[in-house]
């Protein structure tokens, strides 16, 4: 009995290892969408500022 809870404990690691792994993943892309989306607005209004006429 001792061998199907080991078995047991190495799959919630694995399950747990992907969760996280996944997690993790959606968390980078998230973060570089944003960061995508921030920059490519930054440098819109830098060039509506630097097109204005003085």
């Amino acid at each position: 009995m001792r061998r199907r809870g080991r078995k047991q404990q190495s799959g919630q690691v694995l399950a747990e290892y992907a969760l996280m792994l996944m997690l993790t993943v959606t968390l980078t892309l998230a973060l570089f969408l944003l960061m995508r989306l921030f920059l490519e607005y930054g440098w819109r209004l830098l060039s509506l500022i630097a097109w204005e006429p003085l």
